[in-house]
């Protein structure tokens, strides 16, 4: 058993089948992500950066993007959804859409790797790194590397101030 489900465990029905639902739909969205709790709630996480979180309450149950600014990004929020403050309100024994819960996810991936100075990650849709590498005033610098969705290296390189600069390596698939 995972901490996520030592905390579904916890809960009282009919709230633990509903979440388990939304729980069964987010391992299956992001299969490379981490399963942990945060701020006290079960919470998926990519690279130490929360994407995904949920939990349940008296009258409803709720999905955290753990962004301010994902609800307002994603369209096709159900009219029985609450959309509110950084928080997906939804009716116990109503099931988020899985296509509303991939927007969701995506919106969330692509703010973690927007970054213009430091450590940047992209990610593929399930939550697996497809590229690593830094950043420096909005430009690849430094050394980068790419991967297949398999998680394999699939390239090696390094730039300066956005120009590729010395040997790059493109890596075989592995047998």
């Amino acid at each position: 058993m995972t901490v996520i489900d030592d905390h579904l465990a916890g809960l009282a029905e009919p709230q633990r089948a509903t979440l388990q639902v939304l729980c069964d739909t987010l391992r299956r969205v992001l299969p490379a992500a981490e399963e942990t709790i945060s701020y006290r709630m079960p919470c998926f996480s990519v690279q130490g950066r929360a994407v995904a979180g949920f939990d349940g309450f008296t009258r409803h149950c709720s999905y955290f993007p753990h962004s301010g600014s994902v609800l307002e990004q994603v369209d096709g929020i159900p009219d029985w959804a609450t959309a509110e403050r950084g928080t997906l309100r939804f009716p116990i024994g109503r099931r988020l859409p899985v296509g509303l819960v991939r927007r969701l996810v995506r919106v969330r991936l692509d703010q973690i790797a927007d970054v213009t100075d430091g450590e940047r990650f992209e990610f593929f849709d399930d939550g697996s790194v497809r590229a690593h590498g830094r950043m420096r005033r909005g430009e690849l610098h430094g050394d980068w590397e790419w991967f297949r969705r398999d998680g394999s290296l699939m390239r090696t390189g390094s730039f300066r101030d956005g120009e590729p600069v010395g040997t790059w390596t493109t890596h075989p698939r592995p047998a």
